[in-house]
């Protein structure tokens, strides 16, 4: 990856100035959208690819900590093996001292025999080793353990050198991408503020679009509402010739009229002064005759105050009267029931006529004094008098809640019922 945008980087180099000056001058000029499309698709891909250096360089990130955290833990082996070591050698010198407290020495050679004078210092020192070997097993196994211990340090020794040369070689190409990565970063903004750029220039020109569109439609309204005015100036035009010859038309009919009028006026004067000379006799015969009517008014003023003088008299002696006979037959009555009580009941002493005036007195006492049909059931409360509850009912849907007899006003609470 590295490799073909460094390539890519190397091709363009040459035709960087001539690109960037052919970009200018398309952006001004308002370059095509396919153009736009295809730039910003390279963007992306290189972008993409960008991304994808960045991943790798991540995963080699880990690789490095992860080829830290096993340095780590070969130096804490090593240091471990390191320890082993040491206690090892520790626990040789006490095997070594514990054997001269015993008078051996481990390292001295034993004393020779009378059959061996003939050895070599060779089979002397295995022959030491043998009996060092047969005296102390703890010795060879402290032998055997250091030279496990030697191998693992030469082993962890070995794979902390590999590690180190991989952990060498992983920053090698961790700096060689991060250097890439930020070339490719830096060429990404460039083309981004190019794109940015593009796309300004493109929303710029398709609202320069919109705004001749828009006046565009302002022009098409413009010429549609001009050829209707122009319609309407020539239908005006047309309507007002008419007009001016129905008002020419109708300026002669009132011409016509006004000749007439004016001949009218004349006659309707000559009334006039005819009617005015009458009026001015008649007002002189009415002036005479308002006299005589005043006169008249005044006479009649005075029979009538002396009319109603006259009725008031009239209706006095009239209710007198009415009272003095009620008072006549009341005594009448009451003389012909003292005679009756004093005879001793009076089988057949009543008369017909008696008996009749008797019956009708306490039939009138008992019947409605409306209808003069209906006994009374119902009583007004506010002014005690009697009538029947279907009297009562008229005059209350009628809305006519006045007493027939005394015409005092009352309720529907003032109204109950009685039983004689």
């Amino acid at each position: 990856l590295v490799e073909q945008f460094s390539e890519s980087d190397r091709n363009r180099a040459p035709n960087g100035k001539g690109e960037s000056s052919t970009n200018d001058a398309a952006i001004q000029e308002g370059a095509n959208p396919f153009s736009n499309a295809k730039r910003t698709a390279e963007l992306e891909l290189h972008l993409r690819q960008a991304l994808e250096g960045n991943k790798r360089t991540e995963k080699l990130r880990e690789s490095l900590d992860q080829a830290h955290k096993m340095n780590e833990q070969l130096q804490a082996k090593f240091e471990e093996m390191k320890a082993k070591n040491a206690k090892m050698v520790a626990e040789k010198v006490a095997a070594r001292g514990r054997s001269k407290e015993s008078g051996t020495d481990p390292t001295a050679a034993p004393p020779p025999q009378s059959g061996d004078k003939s050895m070599s210092p060779h089979s002397s020192s295995s022959s030491l080793r043998r009996s060092i070997s047969s005296s102390d097993p703890a010795v060879e196994k402290l032998q055997r353990d250091y030279r496990r211990a030697r191998k693992e340090v030469s082993a962890a020794v070995l794979s902390k050198d590999q590690a180190k040369l991989k952990q060498e070689r992983a920053e090698k190409e961790r700096d060689t991408l991060l250097k890439t990565n930020a070339r490719l970063l830096q060429q990404s903004s460039t083309k981004d503020d190019m794109n940015a750029q593009s796309l300004s220039n493109i929303l710029h020109l398709q609202q320069k679009k919109k705004e001749l569109e828009k006046e565009k439609v302002i022009l098409l309204q413009k010429t549609k509402a001009a050829e209707q005015l122009g319609i309407a100036a020539r239908l005006a035009s047309n309507a007002r010739d008419k007009v001016g010859e129905e008002l020419l038309k109708e300026k002669e009919a009132l011409d016509e009229k006004v000749k007439q009028k004016q001949g009218e006026c004349q006659q309707i004067r000559a009334e006039k002064d005819a009617m005015q000379c009458e009026l001015a006799k008649a007002k002189e015969a009415l002036t005479s005759v308002s006299e005589d009517l005043a006169v008249a008014r005044k006479r009649c003023d005075d029979l009538v105050s002396e009319g109603n003088a006259k009725e008031q008299g009239r209706k006095s002696m009239m209710e007198s009267l009415a009272v003095l006979r009620k008072e006549a037959s009341e005594s009448a009555k009451l003389a012909s029931a003292s005679g009756c009580t004093e005879h001793g009941g009076g089988d057949g002493s009543f008369t017909m006529e008696q008996m009749q005036t008797q019956v009708k007195y306490l039939s009138s006492r008992v019947t409605c004094p409306v209808c003069n049909v209906r006994e009374k059931n119902v009583i007004l409360l506010r002014c005690r008098h009697m009538f029947c509850q279907q009297c009562v009912d008229v005059n209350i849907k009628n809305r006519s809640r006045k007493c027939p007899a005394c015409a005092q006003r009352f309720d529907m609470k003032d109204v109950a019922e009685i039983w004689l």
